[in-house]
């Protein structure tokens, strides 16, 4: 039960405009019976509202008796004339649900995102002969969904208002794949080559006329924000939502190795990024109730970011022919960070809901390892800053009100 309700008058009056008058059990009887859950056999039996000690507890405003007043649901023939067609007894408890503004306390999600463009312009990185099938492409290993977490705190600053704090984190976005030339070439070893000769063409000594090939690539995701949010209702409680203004910080960090054992030795190129943003962002959120204690809500935020970068790439290839690099750059430069999710949120307890959505993240401005593979020379010490990414996937927790 959302706490300021009970500790603040001047919250439990502006909720009470969106939902009907909040009650004391002492100062007015429900007209529906209440289940244990909801109030104990007191509440049940028509007395005062207890909660699990046996005190008296005050209903929170948003959690109404059915009424003719501004927008709430309730059943027919309740004083509600035809009823609302919202209503519905969804949690089980035969009382009067939330009808107002969406409100936790915290909440905890399993998040599972895939990362999506991180190697749309990349090529496989392997054939199996001179110019043959290709393998090793970057683009279809990267297509797994990756398990992460995400927790969000609120704490109440006012009426009708919240600060909020939430960190999310993936920390395992990436794969890990091994061809060996004996058990795709027919048993013949030394027919792996790479896409920087041309899958061959122009060998590159320790790269082509490969035994085995191996592409690792790990990267992360973690983001952390800090909110102020101020509801809002609708002409209809049963529509509501926030405005939200805060800063965000979010770290994207990628590592990718290219291996081979080739028959004129071994060799290993590497890639790595880090973008480290750091920005204001605003937004909003909107809710409608679908039914009594199961409601559907989005949310868009958005914001202008400073990028700190870094980027190193080397090679180790025994090539006569080749200038081995360690190349490495940083600096700062504007980018931006867009998120939208959708939710459906389900009452379950009177303080405990479940819920689960989808959702989508895009960052640009980037230097990303993908957008600075040269499939054309192996050692390139160019570097691109204007990679992006896209990130989508499901997520799925519960939240908590006391």
């Amino acid at each position: 039960m959302k706490s300021f309700f009970n500790r603040s008058t001047a919250a439990v009056v502006a909720a009470a405009l969106a939902c009907g008058a909040g009650t004391t059990a002492s100062a007015q009887t429900p007209n529906l019976p209440a289940a244990p859950l909801a109030g104990g056999q007191a509440a049940y039996q028509g007395g005062s509202y207890m909660n699990a000690h046996g005190d008296q507890i005050v209903m929170p405003a948003s959690y109404s008796e059915p009424s003719a007043g501004y927008g709430e649901m309730c059943p027919p023939g309740d004083g509600c004339g035809y009823g609302d067609p919202g209503y519905a007894d969804f949690g089980g408890y035969s009382t009067p649900d939330q009808c107002g503004p969406h409100y936790f306390d915290v909440a905890a999600n399993a998040v599972f995102l895939q990362s999506d463009r991180s190697f749309d312009n990349v090529p496989p990185l392997g054939s199996i002969g001179v110019a043959g099938p290709t393998i090793l492409d970057p683009a279809n290993l990267n297509e797994d969904y990756e398990p992460g977490w995400e927790i969000a705190a609120r704490l109440d600053l006012g009426p009708l208002s919240v600060l909020e704090m939430t960190y999310m984190g993936i920390y395992d976005l990436g794969f890990n794949s091994t061809v060996d030339s004996v058990n795709v070439a027919n048993g013949v070893d030394f027919q792996l080559n790479s896409v920087f000769s041309g899958y061959g063409v122009d060998p590159i000594d320790g790269l082509d006329e490969g035994s085995v090939y191996n592409v690792d690539y790990q990267s992360d995701l973690q983001s952390t924000e800090f909110s102020y949010r101020r509801y809002w209702l609708g002409h209809n409680p049963r529509i509501s939502g926030t405005y939200l203004a805060g800063f965000r910080y979010v770290r994207m960090t990628e590592d990718m190795n290219f291996n081979a054992i080739a028959l004129e030795g071994d060799s290993n190129i590497n890639w790595q990024s880090t973008n480290d943003l750091v920005g204001a962002q605003l937004g909003a959120d909107g809710w409608i109730a679908l039914r009594q204690g199961l409601r559907l809500g989005g949310e868009t935020k958005g914001g202008i970011y400073n990028n700190r970068f870094k980027y190193g790439h080397s090679t180790a290839i025994p090539d006569p022919d080749i200038d081995n690099v360690d190349f490495g750059s940083d600096g700062n430069q504007v980018a931006f960070v867009g998120e939208a999710k959708i939710d459906l949120v389900a009452d379950i307890l009177p303080s405990i809901s479940i819920r689960g959505g989808y959702r989508v993240m895009y960052m640009s401005s980037l230097v990303t390892v993908g957008s600075n593979i040269d499939p054309t020379d192996v050692t390139s010490t160019t570097l691109y800053t204007q990679g992006d990414a896209l990130y989508n996937g499901f997520h799925g927790g519960i939240e908590y009100i006391w």
